[in-house]
């Protein structure tokens, strides 16, 4: 059996780091048997969670990677009966998560002052291993961090409203693509729903505030996904609430 690396649940979500939740619900979505284990960023080979143990020991990281890796090791692909047009799609909105609307996620959490200091307090409680007189300063060196980050991206050099207009776009395109659907490429739940679920309900079912967030929740076919994927997955969690 593997083991996952990853932060500690926390906001009710499955995972505050969107990357570690999809590579949670696909591992729960493949059916592929996993244990969580300690945080170790010391130890994590691309410096970052999640990453799997393996049981030979091995370490791999990146949850991209890591799907792959497990699909042809393990021989369960969720996305075997896509067609090519579907793969492309799955692909586009998977890279859209993860490239672009990941930053939007950043700008709310680091750049607002008032989010910031509701996502300070909660990397204050999960910096484990830290001792707590110093974590107050590791989180500001952390935002620093990621404020670098957003600029050296390019995100960071817009206005907020700028980039909450581009969160609201790709907002758009999955509410566009799902339609009365159940998931995104039909009656089946596929690797891009792992990704999709993961990062939208990483700013919409969060008490981060923004007009990102205000336009996810007024769009009931999101919202209504969200709790689908939850209850599919994560039924041991609590519904979020999204007031």
């Amino acid at each position: 059996m593997i083991r996952l690396v990853q932060l500690r649940r926390a906001w009710g979500l499955a995972n505050i780091s969107p990357p570690c939740m999809k590579m949670e619900t696909w591992l729960r979505l493949a059916e592929v048997p996993y244990e969580v284990a300690p945080l170790d960023i010391a130890n994590a080979p691309k410096g970052k969670v999640p990453y799997i143990i393996e049981k030979d020991g091995s370490r791999m990281g990146d949850s991209t990677f890591i799907i792959d890796h497990l699909k042809a090791v393990t021989g369960k692909d969720p996305d075997a009966h896509l067609t090519a047009e579907q793969r492309a799609i799955s692909l586009a909105f998977r890279r859209m998560m993860k490239e672009n609307f990941y930053w939007v996620i950043i700008q709310a959490r680091y750049k607002d002052d008032q989010n910031w200091k509701r996502y300070k307090q909660l990397m204050i409680d999960l910096l484990d291993g830290v001792p707590m007189e110093q974590r107050s300063m590791a989180g500001d060196m952390y935002k620093q961090r990621m404020e670098g980050q957003l600029y050296g991206h390019g995100m960071g050099r817009h206005t907020a409203k700028e980039v909450y207009d581009i969160g609201i776009a790709d907002l758009t395109a999955v509410c566009d693509l799902l339609g009365d659907k159940p998931f995104l490429m039909g009656d089946k739940p596929t690797t891009v729903d792992a990704t999709v679920y993961a990062y939208v309900a990483n700013l919409i079912l969060t008490p981060v505030e923004c007009s990102v967030k205000d336009f996810g929740l007024s769009r009931k076919n999101l919202v209504d996904y969200c709790e689908r994927m939850r209850l599919r997955y994560f039924p041991e969690l609590e519904q979020q609430k999204v007031a």
